[in-house]
């Protein structure tokens, strides 16, 4: 793209995120030697299971909130996702609570108030998407980049400091759950213009004009979740806390390329396509391709980096305690880069509304990585081959949901009878 608003918007969001992972890099040497693999393990859980359950809290209200003309569109939208995220929540709490009850998490993860846990978490982390898609809206590039460094240095500073106190997966939680806290407030202040009362009428027509977001999309992001997260829960439930926390660490690392890019990439897409959209603009292959080949070319070289130089760089600097995190790093690189351009670009799939197609490719998603499930169990495979199967799997199904966007991105603007909502 040329360095108009959308390339600011880029570049805000860019500074933001890699100046806050460079506060995460620098408080994880640290912290992989307060905390211990199985420490990490559970953590690794608890974050999987919230990334599965988050995006549904707020049945996927919060992207209908970039299309509304006016403000009181806004605000309808922005109450009934409020709603559904606190019911959510607390329905997740009750819901793992008895399942711990009834002996079904504990054989795998055995640590206090789980439910809890995961359920404020989920929280959290909605209420942040939420306020962080309501800034996006606005073209606020430079509070969300602000933001996101701020709830990084808070996490990192709490980890460190509850983990020596506690020095168990709860300083990690507990961290984390801060960290959030800290990174909503100020994104609440800048946003609490949408979240003003409304008429029952304008809180009808949010169900009536964005029905396809919790019929169809919530149960595609579910999907989706499952699809991505569900390495680290298997890895859990069938090889063990110590295994899933070396797993995790390595997702965190070759996340890194994702989080710093990628995430940013697919914020400012959002945000410029939607607007695009409300406008009238259709056929955006042009975009489409650019924004391929910048990513492209860092996946690349972010693949070839884990790939050589991840075995031995990463105990070098965790210690020696994560040799497997290394092999493992080594093993996901591959699926890494595919993802670094696929996931990006899969907003246009969600923003065009293609419904039907969204879900199909979420669901073949699920099938492939539960088919590496099926195998690892049933040939009774080794960590190492099992998470090369799994990866594998993964980096297969971004490649199919990248070839669905570029023939989307193709069509003619008549092809696409693209809905005109009304607020």
């Amino acid at each position: 793209m040329r360095l108009g608003r959308a390339g600011k918007g880029f570049a805000f969001l860019m500074s933001g995120t890699v100046a806050a992972q460079v506060v995460s890099l620098l408080a994880l040497p640290l912290l992989s030697r307060i905390y211990a693999p199985a420490d990490f393990g559970v953590f690794s859980f608890v974050l999987a299971v919230t990334a599965v359950l988050a995006p549904i809290a707020g049945l996927r209200l919060e992207t209908a909130a970039m299309l509304p003309q006016d403000t009181t569109g806004v605000r309808a939208i922005v109450r009934a996702c409020m709603t559904s995220i606190i019911l959510f929540a607390c329905g997740t709490v009750v819901v793992i609570e008895l399942i711990r009850a009834l002996g079904g998490i504990d054989a795998t993860v055995d640590f206090p108030y789980l439910g809890v846990w995961v359920g404020v978490l989920v929280l959290l982390t909605a209420l942040f998407s939420l306020m962080s898609q309501l800034a996006l809206r606005d073209h606020r590039y430079q509070s969300v980049a602000a933001r996101t460094l701020l709830q990084s240095s808070g996490t990192a500073v709490s980890q460190l400091g509850f983990g020596l106190v506690l020095r168990n997966a709860g300083g990690l939680l507990l961290g984390h759950a801060i960290g959030r806290a800290i990174g909503i407030i100020p994104l609440w202040r800048e946003t609490r213009q949408y979240f003003g009362a409304v008429s029952t009428d304008a809180r009808r027509n949010v169900w009536r004009d964005y029905w396809r977001f919790p019929a169809v999309f919530a149960p595609s992001a579910l999907l989706n979740a499952l699809g991505t997260q569900a390495p680290v829960i298997f890895v859990v439930a069938w090889f063990g806390v110590d295994a899933g926390g070396q797993v995790g660490m390595a997702e965190r690392i070759v996340g890194l390329p994702l989080v710093l890019v990628g995430a940013a990439a697919g914020q400012v897409l959002e945000a410029e396509v939607a607007k695009r959209l409300r406008e009238g603009a259709q056929g955006m292959r042009s975009i489409y391709w650019r924004v391929s080949a910048m990513l492209g070319g860092l996946a690349a070289i972010a693949a070839l980096g884990f790939g050589i130089l991840g075995g031995w760089l990463v105990p070098i600097l965790l210690g020696a305690q994560w040799q497997d995190a290394g092999a493992a790093v080594q093993i996901m690189a591959m699926a890494a880069g595919i993802r670094l351009v696929g996931s990006p670009l899969s907003k246009f799939i969600l923003l065009y509304q293609r419904s039907l197609a969204n879900t199909v490719l979420d669901l073949v998603r699920v099938l492939l990585v539960g088919g590496a499930f099926a195998a690892t169990m049933l040939l009774k495979m080794p960590l190492f081959p099992a998470l090369w199967l799994i990866y594998t799997a993964l980096a297969l199904t971004y490649l199919i949901t990248w070839v669905y966007g570029l023939v989307l991105t193709g069509r003619a603007p008549e092809q696409l009878r693209i809905s005109e909502p009304r607020a």
